[in-house]
C-alpha cells in the first residue's frame, strides 16, 4: 500500500547539512552557561521515515503508494524538575506524498516523555529521552478519508547548544514504535453528513524522525 520515491535522498542531504551546522556551532562558538531546570518551549523541523512497500507492477489499478520518507514541525512543551530530568509534551505532524496527487497523507503523534540531560551547566548539553502516547495516519482524497490509529511509545537522543542561559538549538533523533488499533473510514455526502465505518485491527509500525531546531528555557 505504501511506496517510497527519490525524495529520500533530498531528506538525507538535508539531515547532513543541519548535522554538519551544529557540530561546526559546537567546536567554534564560545562556551556559556545552560539553565534547563523550569519550564520550556521548543520547535523543531523533522525529517520522518515511515515503513513502506515499493511500487509493484502487480499491484491492483488504482493502488497508491506513500513516499517512504516525509517532513512536518514538531512542537514540544515542557518543564524541568531539575536541570537534568525535564518533562515534556511533544506533538508532531509530518506530511508524505503519495503516487497519486489527489491524494493527501498525513502521520501524527501526541506524546508524554521523560528525558535525562548530561553536563549541567554547560552549553553542550547531550540527552537521552523516551515516552508514550496516541499515533495517528490519515489519508484523503476528495471526500473519503481513511484514519488508523493506537498507542505507542517512543525513544530518543541528541544535543542542546546554548548561546546563552535560556535560548538553545537542538538536534535530535527518534524511533517510534506503534501497535495500530483502529481504522476509520469517513465518507462525506452530499449535504455535509458524514458516513462513518470503524474496524478494529492488530497492526504493528514504526517511524524514525530527524529533528533540528530552537528551544526557550524560561
Amino acid at each position: 500500500m505504501f511506496g517510497k520515491t527519490t525524495a529520500e535522498r533530498q531528506h538525507r542531504i538535508t539531515v547532513s547539512l543541519f548535522s554538519a551546522a551544529l557540530v561546526g556551532l559546537v567546536l567554534f562558538l564560545p562556551a556559556t552557561v545552560s539553565a534547563t531546570d523550569g519550564f520550556m518551549l521548543g520547535l523543531d523541523l523533522h525529517t520522518s521515515h515511515i515503513g513502506a512497500d515499493d511500487p509493484s507492477p502487480d499491484a491492483p489499478d488504482g493502488s497508491v503508494f506513500v513516499d517512504e520518507t516525509g517532513g512536518g514541525i514538531t512542537l514540544l512543551v515542557g518543564y524541568g524538575i531539575t536541570e537534568s530530568f525535564p518533562l515534556r509534551f511533544t506533538i508532531s505532524a509530518s506530511a508524505h506524498e503519495t503516487t497519486d496527487p489527489d491524494v493527501d497523507f498525513l502521520y501524527s503523534s501526541a506524546t508524554l516523555e521523560g528525558g535525562y540531560l548530561f553536563r549541567n551547566g554547560e552549553p553542550f548539553r547531550p540527552f537521552v529521552s523516551g515516552g508514550f502516547g496516541a499515533f495517528a495516519i490519515e489519508s484523503r482524497q476528495d471526500d473519503l478519508s481513511f484514519e488508523t490509529t493506537g498507542p505507542g511509545a517512543v525513544i530518543g537522543a541528541g544535543f542542546y547548544y546554548f548561546f546563552n542561559e535560556h535560548f538553545a538549538l537542538d538536534f535530535g533523533v527518534r524511533g517510534e514504535f506503534i501497535n495500530w488499533e483502529q481504522t476509520t473510514a469517513t465518507l462525506t455526502l452530499p449535504g455535509g453528513t458524514d458516513l462513518t465505518v470503524e474496524t478494529p485491527i492488530e497492526d504493528e509500525g514504526s517511524a524514525a524522525k530527524f529533528l533540528f531546531g530552537a528551544s526557550y528555557w524560561f
